[in-house]
């Protein structure tokens, strides 16, 4: 169904009652569409199941707005989506006190106006503990209503330099609290859940990944073999991401097989493209696209052979998971969870920063291609991430907290 839109919540037709008020701390918006929207998928993974009104307050960083917006809207029949955006003080410190007091305040008015509406929820789910727990941790002190926190947040390892210890003692508290209140916590990784019961002690947790939308990312027919050899990267090209370690390695690689390239999709520095010309990697060679359509991305990862990455930390990257949807094989470094999904039939794990490994892999892949069953790779990805099997093991989860 095309998507509906509303003024105000009075206008919406949503007769559900046994629905659960999502939470995020990430979300896509019209005037920033990427961040959270993995968390967004998971929404709408869930959604088949069970309801899902989302609440998303969130200070636009843009500082384009100088008033709060407010935006309804329903994607599907079972998901209802309010997202309210407040404007950023031009004061930093100012807009740190203001920040936190305009979000509790919007929290709980627009969070009584959905109660009036609908009834209280049956379940509160979070999406990234600051500040998607701390509004359920709030609404479920006020409702007496249990909540979940799916994260997907790089804080709680040592190599992100956000790393959660590091941080101020009024962010580490209100973390901790959220750890100890929480019903259940839904990490993206098997790994993501050790290094949270580390930090936290016992956590009672399920781990449910992140989600593909297996109508964009599917399987087709290989390209033809006298076509180059194509590598993608898909990526913000942060520091996280190692851009420049990439175009280390792929320059004495390109050297040595000429018909190769490597497509570096999404927004990037300025720097790292000068950095890829000063290696003598032109656009024949290495090719920027800047930021491009979600629908984009999947085209082009299903025209190549194989997806790099080289972060130095991750969790679980959803274009790795997309790429194996569509039967892509992928090199990356043994970052995060990442171990958990790629193995011998599908990819070659790499160590962070072994530039000389990773020139290694990309031989690897371009001269034993053919050992690669891209379509099984893609059967067995589409079955563990798509929508229904995702949504089913949110549901589960809902079912027993529930019930």
């Amino acid at each position: 169904m095309a998507e509906e839109l509303y003024t105000t919540l009075e206008e919406v037709h949503f007769p559900y009652k046994n629905y659960v008020l999502v939470l995020p701390g990430w979300y896509p918006t019209n005037a920033d569409p990427y961040p959270g929207d993995f968390n967004q998928r998971h929404v709408m993974a869930a959604g088949l199941y069970t309801p899902q009104v989302v609440l998303y307050i969130a200070k636009n960083q843009t500082e384009t707005i100088h008033v709060v917006t407010q935006t309804i809207s329903k994607p599907t029949d079972t998901v209802l989506e309010i997202k309210i955006l407040y404007p950023k003080k031009k004061n930093r410190y100012w807009d740190v006190i203001y920040s936190n007091f305009f979000f509790l305040t919007l929290l709980l008015k627009h969070a009584q106006i959905i109660k009036q509406k609908l009834g209280i929820p049956r379940l509160l789910h979070a999406y990234i503990v600051i500040r998607g727990g701390a509004a359920a941790w709030v609404l479920s002190k006020k409702w007496k209503v249990p909540f979940i926190l799916t994260e997907n947040w790089t804080i709680y390892y040592r190599e992100d330099p956000g790393y959660i210890k590091q941080r101020n003692f009024l962010f580490r508290l209100t973390v901790r609290k959220i750890f100890k209140n929480v019903k259940r916590f839904l990490p993206v990784t098997q790994d993501l859940n050790k290094q949270v019961q580390q930090l936290f002690g016992a956590v009672p947790a399920t781990i449910i990944p992140n989600v593909v939308d297996t109508d964009l990312f599917f399987y087709t027919e290989a390209k033809a073999a006298n076509e180059p050899f194509r590598f993608i990267h898909v990526s913000t090209m942060t520091y996280q991401k190692n851009p420049e370690g990439l175009l280390r390695a792929f320059k004495p690689f390109h050297a040595s097989y000429p018909n190769t390239s490597l497509l570096m999709v999404g927004p990037y520095p300025k720097e790292v493209l000068a950095y890829a010309q000063s290696l003598g990697l032109d656009a024949e060679i290495v090719n920027f696209t800047g930021e491009v359509k979600y629908e984009q991305v999947a085209s082009w990862l299903k025209e190549s052979n194989a997806l790099v990455l080289f972060s130095r930390y991750e969790n679980l990257p959803c274009v790795i998971l997309e790429a194996l949807c569509c039967g892509v094989p992928v090199i990356s470094t043994n970052a995060g969870g990442i171990a958990e999904v790629i193995n011998d039939s599908n990819g070659i794990m790499i160590f962070d920063g072994k530039e000389e490994q990773l020139q290694e892999a990309l031989e690897q892949v371009y001269n034993t291609y053919l050992r690669f069953n891209r379509m099984r790779i893609a059967e067995v990805a589409s079955k563990q991430f798509s929508y229904t099997t995702v949504g089913n093991e949110i549901d589960k989860v809902y079912k027993e907290l529930i019930s």
